[in-house]
């Protein structure tokens, strides 16, 4: 595997179609699973990083959720989440949310790549290379180095 992930092969291979829609700027994305489809919805205005997130998202509900019919999920910030606030609705989407920075930036390979940088570089540079590099937003490679370790103060 190499970065960046390949999210639209990898829906593919799921049997997952995707829909480039005209939706409203504050809806992401959505998974319908009906009659035997399963379809990503997804907004065609998003930038590009956004969309392979959503995409990622999604495919976390389809492999995480296999019993839910429906999620439709909204931005908040740089994180996706369901308009409905319930308990389980939260944990559903941190977990498709860390499914998705996993999908999307593996560990190993954030690893390989941090070994390749120069030890004086300063943290923003490596931020930026390592976000153009897995081709996510630097707040989305901000929060999965913090989660994995890599702090602010250097790696």
């Amino acid at each position: 595997m190499k970065a960046p992930v390949n999210v639209e092969s990898l829906a593919e291979a799921l049997s997952i179609s995707i829909e480039h829609q005209d939706l409203d700027d504050s809806v992401s994305g959505f998974l319908v699973k009906k009659d035997g489809r399963n379809i990503i919805g997804l907004n065609q205005r998003h930038p590009e990083v956004r969309k392979r997130f959503t995409i990622s998202h999604e495919i976390g509900h389809f492999k995480l959720h296999v019993d839910t019919p429906l999620f439709v999920d909204f931005y908040k910030g740089s994180m996706l989440y369901r308009t409905n606030h319930k308990r389980q609705d939260y944990k559903m989407e941190k977990e498709a949310n860390t499914f998705a920075a996993a999908l999307l930036m593996p560990q190993s390979l954030i690893s390989n790549e941090i070994s390749k940088m120069s030890d004086d570089m300063d943290y923003d540079s490596k931020l930026l290379l390592l976000s153009q590099k897995f081709e996510v937003s630097q707040q989305a490679m901000d929060f999965r180095l913090k989660t994995l370790g890599h702090y602010d103060y250097g790696f």
